[in-house]
């Protein structure tokens, strides 16, 4: 019997550390990507985001990429107190809100049985802790140089995507999107 209430205590325990892991909704206005869990993506096996061709490995990248961007912007709307600060990361919601929506409308107008993860992976999810335990004189700076690295990161996965992708709906989503992540890109350099 006490092994029982046991048992069922760890898992009640394990169950509710599980949402703080990764989120999953079906809910895009929400300030959330949508679809499966994205702690299960192997990013160790995962090619550099100049070498991504193929949308096996584009939408994991892509979808770990945005919910970053989603999650850490909505930590800055929590925490700073810089109104240029807020005013970027309310357009990073906004912005990767609908990216998000617009992303798992192409993979599912793709056919290619792919789904798309939500929440972090393990690297994402250690960025987002070190930010979220930043105090309050370190947290713009840190946030500025983690959005400048996101971005980064999501125009060269995008750029690389759009020019050597498998053509279709994947394809032109990664290409329409890259316009206003080089605008992000921009954004964030002005708050540097």
């Amino acid at each position: 019997m006490k092994r029982i209430v046991l048992t069922a205590a760890a898992a009640l325990l394990m169950s509710g550390s599980a949402p703080a892991l990764a989120q999953s909704s079906s809910e895009g206005s929400s300030g959330q990507a949508m679809g499966t869990n994205a702690m299960d993506t192997d990013q160790a096996s995962m090619p550099a985001p100049q070498d991504v061709e193929t949308a096996k490995n584009f939408v994991p990248m892509a979808a770990v990429g945005n919910s970053f961007e989603i999650e850490s912007s909505n930590l800055a709307l929590t925490k700073s107190q810089d109104e240029n600060v807020r005013n970027f990361a309310r357009t990073m919601v906004d912005d990767h809100s609908a990216a998000a929506m617009k992303m798992k409308q192409a993979v599912e107008e793709s056919d290619t049985g792919l789904s798309v993860p939500t929440g972090l992976d393990a690297k994402h999810q250690e960025m987002l802790n070190q930010l979220s335990s930043a105090d309050d004189s370190e947290f713009d700076a840190m946030y500025a140089d983690m959005q400048a690295k996101a971005h980064e990161e999501a125009v060269t996965l995008f750029t690389a995507y759009s020019q050597n992708g498998e053509d279709g709906p994947i394809k032109t989503f990664a290409a329409n999107t890259l316009p206003t992540l080089k605008q992000h890109q921009s954004m964030v350099d002005t708050m540097q």
